[in-house]
């Protein structure tokens, strides 16, 4: 979930940006995201959809007949979207976020997006998508509104439809010293901002919570570096270099880390992921709207 735009222009749209080391972030008062919203970020969205397309073998993983309708909750740069909609012609997809990163001009005639922020609910009414979708919204959804953000999706699921949340913690599994370090510190970040990464491996329980049935998870392991993950690993080390340094002003600001001492971090951690079985989880959950 993230955005983009242009940094420039009128006061208003300034103020909704917020600048440090060059990068642009989210400045809203009901958005936790802390990742960045330019063009770097585009470039690091879709290397982790190539990557997770890699792992998974599948654009989605609910069982799709004739959908009509299907909504992607923080699209992103909209790649997976646009592939969505050229695979089901018929079907009309609406792309959410609360940030235009995605394309303005060359779209598939079935796919539209609108800004929106999930946390403050949808103007759809009830059951008016067939399918409703999103991927990796942990730095997204604060402790307190994943239940009510899991009603919400089953909420606007038609019944008979289905509702899918792909998502990982970001722990980091295996690797050294730099790498458990890293981790912890990244976690720790995510939940000084309100964030519960943990919560991302328990959905299945919120979604029969929130009225789902025929819930099911599958788990994938992200293996970090070409040495052993071949080429999806290749891209998943670049993804975990450009969101650490994406991410590396909250460690000095939040940690009182030097910069300096963050960069040679990263770096151990990436030769670690290089030499050692380091992974991280990517669970898919998918129930049904009864």
């Amino acid at each position: 979930m993230s955005g983009s735009g242009s940094g420039s222009g009128s006061g208003k749209t300034a103020e909704r940006f917020a600048f440090t080391d060059g990068r642009r972030y989210h400045n809203e008062p009901n958005c936790p995201y802390p990742l960045p919203n330019d063009l770097e970020e585009v470039d690091r969205l879709e290397i982790q959809h190539y990557a997770i397309q890699q792992i998974t073998r599948k654009r989605y993983h609910a069982l799709l007949y004739n959908p009509k309708r299907a909504i992607d909750i923080g699209a992103g740069t909209g790649i997976w979207l646009m592939e969505m909609a050229t695979d089901f012609p018929e079907c009309e997809f609406t792309g959410i976020d609360i940030a235009p990163l995605q394309p303005t001009t060359i779209l598939p005639q079935n796919c539209t997006f609108e800004m929106a922020n999930v946390l403050e609910g949808l103007s759809h009414p009830d059951g008016y998508f067939d399918y409703v979708r999103h991927c990796l919204l942990v730095a997204a959804i604060p402790k307190d509104k994943w239940l009510s953000y899991v009603k919400e999706c089953a909420r606007l699921c038609a019944s008979g439809g289905w509702v899918e949340m792909i998502d990982s913690s970001g722990r980091i599994h295996g690797g050294g010293p730099a790498c458990q370090k890293i981790s912890n510190t990244m976690s720790g970040v995510l939940k000084a901002r309100g964030l519960s990464p943990e919560t991302t491996e328990t959905l299945d329980v919120l979604m029969r919570e929130a009225g789902l049935v025929d819930v099911e998870v599958k788990e994938f392991r992200m293996i970090s570096g070409g040495s052993r993950g071949g080429s999806a690993g290749k891209l998943f080390l670049k993804d975990f270099r450009m969101g650490c340094n994406a991410l590396a002003p909250l460690l000095v600001n939040m940690h009182g880390m030097a910069r300096e001492d963050v960069d040679q971090l990263i770096l151990q951690a990436e030769q670690e992921m290089e030499q050692c079985d380091t992974y991280g989880i990517l669970r898919i959950f998918v129930g049904r709207k009864p």
